[in-house]
């Protein structure tokens, strides 16, 4: 009898460079007599046996450079160049960004398997396994590439929109509850849900990184959410995956695609794409509306969720500058925060004061952070608190270089002094002018009790309190901001600091 063709098989998930030898094993096994094969468990993605895609083949990614080691490839699909390049830039960029984010960082593994291959669509999804510190622990990340545009998606278009990836995300929570993950580090961010897929009974499969929605040693965690709740959600691009990776076993190939060089490193995500942009409101700072800026430092801290509340709750939205070693403790926060609408910026790694460092520290200071919020938001920092508020010129050009703006303050609520939340209170209200820049630090619970009685002060005067670009507009990257008011930035800059 002859043999029947490999078709979709669980993925366990499945490697690169293995998977040719299991699609050979399975067509082997395949005969009148030959086991079926095991029911894959609703956690596994559908995966497609090599062999139904002629041709496939892989592109080394590997890299062995000052005692950081990469190793493994991405998939090379004839017609698909530009999948391919698209692969390859992120691994390099994910490869960059874990080497930046932790001195222990020793190796990135990247390895890959197929979980659509049909219906003029190809789905792979990358496994990177990095060592540091913590061990070796596996990252996820999907992409879908439309053979008809030759554009590589991101998972969160498989979803019609944002309002359909906060569904997803109640979704998920409710499914966390009976599992291992923590429903309180979700947030709707594209960068969280960075791998979705479908089983093989249509179900949506949302897997996370170890280390993000539970602690590193829990590995690999997943939410499934059912095919009916999950099929009012979709774009037009989920159901086409979604009958791609149900569609019988047959051969797969790309006729003709357009061959548009991708950039050498991969471009944050538009709008289009769901979870990449937070909700934000332009209060049109100073015409129509007397504005403040309320900016948090050091943090993601113990405290951080309960001011993220608070904010919620009246419906105010702020700036954090978040240091190395605390989006590290913290990154479930880190994402949080950025998905709320709020702002992030850097607020470097060690907060030492800039004005200390030479060019090559404070450059590796800003890259670490850099790179970490990329890891845990998505995001590209252009904002930048120098620690004590000290910068100078040379500051001010590694700032240019990494494209980010100089947010100083001209209120300063001395809550790192130890004073009481009443006395938190008295500096900010009594001191803070309109268009003004309040320095504040979630990491003080004193801070936290005096937040409710500031939102208070600030909504009895008519003042909307906003995130620093909705009230600056456009910054230039490298210069210092101190107020809205340029007449008396200008004065801030001359002086090195606001006047009291």
């Amino acid at each position: 009898m002859t043999p029947s063709p490999a078709g979709p098989a669980p993925s366990a998930p499945a490697r690169g460079r293995a998977l040719v030898l299991v699609a050979a094993a399975l067509a082997a096994a395949t005969g009148c007599n030959a086991l079926a094969p095991p029911v894959p468990p609703p956690t596994a993605f559908t995966s497609f046996a090599a062999e139904n895609v002629p041709g496939l083949g892989e592109r080394s990614v590997e890299d062995d450079s000052g005692g950081f080691a990469v190793r493994g490839s991405v998939p090379e699909i004839p017609g698909a160049e530009p999948l391919t390049d698209r692969l390859a830039a992120i691994a390099d960029r994910e490869a960059a960004d874990f080497r930046a984010a932790y001195d222990e960082a020793e190796s990135m593994e990247v390895d890959w398997d197929l979980t659509a291959a049909a219906e003029g669509l190809v789905g792979v999804r990358m496994v990177r396994t990095e060592a540091d510190h913590r061990g070796r622990h596996d990252a996820y990340s999907t992409y879908y590439y439309d053979v008809r545009t030759g554009r590589t998606a991101y998972s969160t278009e498989l979803l019609a929109g944002d309002a359909e990836l906060r569904e997803l995300n109640v979704l998920v929570a409710e499914e966390l509850q009976h599992g291992t993950g923590d429903p309180q580090r979700l947030h709707p961010g594209f960068r969280l849900y960075d791998s979705l897929g479908f089983n093989p009974d249509g179900g949506l499969v949302a897997e996370f990184d170890a280390g993000r929605v539970a602690p590193v040693a829990e590995g690999r965690v997943v939410a499934v959410v059912a095919a009916d709740a999950v099929r009012p959600l979709l774009s037009d691009l989920g159901e086409r995956v979604l009958a791609a990776t149900r569609a019988d076993p047959r051969a797969f190939s790309v006729d003709s695609a357009p061959q548009d060089p991708p950039p050498d490193e991969p471009a944050p995500p538009g709008p289009e794409v769901p979870g990449a942009v937070p909700p934000r409101e332009d209060h049109d700072c100073g015409v129509e509306t007397v504005c403040v800026a309320l900016t948090f430092d050091d943090g993601p801290s113990p405290h951080t969720g309960e001011v993220l509340d608070l904010l919620a709750r009246r419906d105010a939205a702020a700036t954090f500058f978040l240091s190395g070693n605390a989006i590290r403790n913290r990154p479930a926060l880190a994402g949080r925060t950025w998905a709320a609408g709020h702002a992030v910026g850097s607020h470097g790694e060690t907060h030492e004061p800039f004005t200390d460092l030479s060019r090559s520290e404070l450059d590796d200071e800003l890259d670490t952070v850099d790179a970490l919020l990329r890891r845990e938001a998505g995001v590209k920092a252009d904002l930048l608190r120098p620690p004590f508020g000290d910068t100078d010129e040379a500051v001010g050009e590694v700032a240019k270089e990494h494209g980010q703006a100089q947010i100083v303050w001209d209120t300063d609520s001395e809550d790192w002094t130890g004073i009481s939340a009443e006395e938190i209170v008295t500096n900010v209200t009594a001191a803070t002018p309109p268009g003004g820049l309040v320095l504040l630090h979630d990491t003080e619970r004193t801070t936290v009790e005096a937040l409710p009685e500031i939102l208070d002060y600030f909504e009895s005067q008519g003042w909307a309190t906003v995130t620093v670009p909705d009230l600056l507009g456009d910054t230039e990257a490298g210069r210092p901001y101190y107020t809205r008011d340029p007449v008396a930035n200008e004065e801030c800059i001359l002086l090195d600091g606001c006047p009291i």
